[in-house]
């Protein structure tokens, strides 16, 4: 259960903030690679890799999630996610997005479309009063989690984490709030790759429609919030910033976790090099 609550958090958080581009362009290209680790109670339960790449033709994305050491012998978990689609005057227009998940023996796969802005899911909701919540739900500009990565730096400049995205994963509708804490400085106290200045931002997921949503509301619970830093790694030809999450912190199932890139290339350059030299 805690693996499952990780991966609803990191993969759909850290994968959505895994590059923010501040307005996506298609002269700005690269490719960026991260690593992520986390860790519960000093012991390293998850790997999160993400790989993002841009060009004219549009952009492309993926993320894995696995558990590992202990954990993964009580919940063995896996993960891989893809998305992609056309970048039109600076925005993201996203054409498909596909998940697939492993637990144990049993694997789950979901696609989505958009074609003329129409939204489907391969996975078929039977409940009616879900359904037409869910249909509601995705016709109001949803994106799926891996395009929200590019959505993230479109605040006003200098203004980070000062938005909402509404997401949909094939099977769920959810939100993820960003407002801005403050500015910090990571220094060697800090665990991963990254040391310098960071934007320190308040993360709060709301679901919104699906089984989860549904029972998320009954139990009249608090949409959990976490705190994600974020790190600029440049600017692109426009003069925008990139911003990357090197750290998060939080709960789940009442227990504290933290994760921390512990590797980032951006066009192969490791992420300390080009952080330092400002290109």
């Amino acid at each position: 259960m805690i693996a499952h609550r990780i991966v609803v958090f990191l993969g759909f958080v850290l994968s959505v903030l895994a590059t923010g581009f501040g307005g996506a362009r298609a002269d700005a290209g690269g490719k960026i690679e991260t690593s992520y680790e986390v860790n519960v109670r000093g012991i390293t339960v998850l790997d999160i890799k993400y790989t993002s790449e841009t060009s004219a033709a549009g952009y492309r994305s993926q993320a894995s999630i696995k558990t590992r050491g202990v954990i993964a012998i009580f919940s063995d978990y896996r993960m891989k996610m893809a998305a992609s689609g056309a970048l039109v005057g600076g925005q993201t227009s996203p054409a498909q997005y596909t998940s697939r998940s492993e637990k144990k023996d049993k694997a789950k796969a979901v696609e989505v479309n958009w074609s003329q802005g129409i939204v489907s899911a391969s996975e078929t909701v039977k409940n009616p009063e879900t359904k037409a919540e869910i249909d509601s739900a995705v016709a109001a500009g949803v994106t799926d989690p891996l395009t929200a990565i590019f959505r993230i730096g479109a605040s006003p400049a200098g203004s980070p984490c000062q938005a909402v995205h509404r997401i949909f994963d094939g099977k769920e509708v959810f939100e993820l709030r960003f407002s801005l804490k403050g500015e910090a400085v990571l220094d060697d106290s800090f665990r991963g790759a990254y040391r310098g200045k960071a934007y320190e931002c308040r993360a709060t997921y709301v679901p919104v429609a699906g089984r989860y949503a549904t029972k998320f509301r009954k139990r009249n619970e608090e949409p959990p919030t976490y705190t994600v830093w974020l790190a600029p790694i440049g600017a692109d030809v426009a003069g925008e910033s990139r911003l990357i999450p090197v750290r998060a912190t939080g709960r789940l199932d009442g227990m504290k976790f933290e994760a921390y890139a512990s590797r980032v290339k951006v066009d192969g350059r490791p992420f300390k090099t080009v952080s330092a030299s400002g290109n």
